[in-house]
């Protein structure tokens, strides 16, 4: 089986209200995604799209159901092993960028390669900034930079690692249509290049450029559209 395949089986996640109240947020989710493969998966707001993803990477543990990262279960693994993988074979552009505010734009983005201890390029992270259109200092603080700008480290500092399977939650959601376009050309040459890339969007032109989008409707997946243009899943999402 090749590398950068996952696959979810009867997934399923709840959320306790305190007692025994408890409230549904995936229900008996089931599907794969493969290398060299671009998914998509869009849906109303709170339909569990990120929780989906966070329960896919090995960041949130399904209430049942079973995950699997080229056949290995995330959730079966020592936190030094899953934090292995999760260096090594993952990687998550979350869509809150996770950055780290003490550091300057080049220590964000080299981070993950200094804890695997790899070499880190500096002329390689400045032309992969120069792509998206990054227009601050690489000595910048973080904390500093606008929404866009800190999204496009966020990407950045996955896309030095080489991941074989990569999630993206909401990754244009913060920037412009110049640069939504750049990061998605990004993303569909890595998938074209061998990588699994599955992304989260509201943005149902992006979504009509990928391989195969999933609309989430309530927890379940409702219809999984493949060739489909943006109307065709716009109203799929919109359809009672």
């Amino acid at each position: 089986m090749s590398k950068g395949r996952v696959e979810v089986g009867s997934v399923s996640k709840n959320f306790s209200l305190g007692g025994s109240k408890t409230v549904d947020i995936l229900d008996n989710i089931s599907f794969s995604a493969k290398a060299n493969e671009f998914l998509s998966i869009v849906g109303p707001s709170g339909s569990g799209k990120s929780t989906l993803l966070k329960c896919m990477s090995g960041l949130l543990k399904p209430t049942s159901g079973t995950i699997a990262i080229n056949s290995v279960d995330p959730y079966s693994l020592k936190p030094s092993h899953l934090a292995k993988m999760r260096r090594s074979e993952i990687g998550f552009i979350f869509q809150s960028y996770n950055l780290v505010p003490a550091l300057p734009v080049f220590e964000n983005i080299s981070l993950p390669l200094r804890l695997s201890r790899k070499s880190i390029d500096k002329s390689v992270v400045e032309e992969m900034l120069r792509k998206m259109n990054f227009n601050a200092e690489l000595t910048s603080f973080v904390d500093t930079l606008s929404g866009g700008e800190q999204q496009k480290v966020a990407i950045a500092r996955v896309l030095v690692t080489h991941p074989q399977i990569i999630f993206a939650d909401e990754p244009t959601g913060a920037v412009d249509a110049e640069s939504k376009q750049i990061i998605f050309n990004i993303l569909r040459k890595l998938a074209d290049e061998g990588a699994c890339v599955i992304m989260v969007t509201h943005d149902v032109d992006l979504a009509a450029m990928t391989d195969k989008a999933l609309v989430l409707k309530n927890g379940q997946i409702r219809q999984t559209l493949t060739g489909s243009s943006a109307s065709e899943i716009l109203a799929e999402i919109e359809r009672k």
